[in-house]
């Protein structure tokens, strides 16, 4: 009975030893915060007239968990003041990022035919530790 004791022991300690690496996540006390500005460009007959900022309420922030893929594992809607937080997460790099619209005028400037967008990611990498708080900062997207 003392030897299936002490063997039932060491088997416990060593599944403890062995057991899996927390890879980046979910599931973690760190989180990742900022704030999204946008600044619009407003055309007139493909010439920019004025840009205007405002606060990147309802826009989609993106995240990549570690650095093996390059598809968006999450994604957050700011709040109406253009915050965001990715929340649990564990120890690890990390890629964030929005969208900027890029637009380009086409060849013929008189019927605005061929003006077309492009989107164009605006991205950070940023590695946190165990119960941190990493703050991106103003993140700012062009329309």
């Amino acid at each position: 009975m003392k030897r299936l004791s002490i063997i039932l022991s060491i088997t416990i300690l060593t599944l403890g030893f062995t057991s899996c690496k927390k890879y980046e996540g979910q599931g973690g006390r760190s989180k990742i915060t900022g704030k999204l500005t946008v600044n619009e460009k407003l055309y007139i007959n493909g010439a920019l007239a004025q840009t205007v900022s405002y606060a990147g309420a309802t826009e989609d922030v993106y995240i990549v968990y570690g650095t093996q893929d390059s598809i968006f594992d999450d994604k957050i809607e700011c709040n109406y003041d253009g915050t965001f937080s990715f929340n649990y997460l564990f120890p690890g790099t990390y890629t964030v990022f929005a969208y900027n619209e890029v637009f380009h005028t086409g060849n013929s400037i008189t019927n605005n035919d061929d003006d077309y967008y492009t989107k164009e990611p605006v991205k950070f990498t940023i590695e946190i530790g165990k119960n941190e708080t990493k703050d991106l900062g103003e993140i700012t997207v062009t329309r």
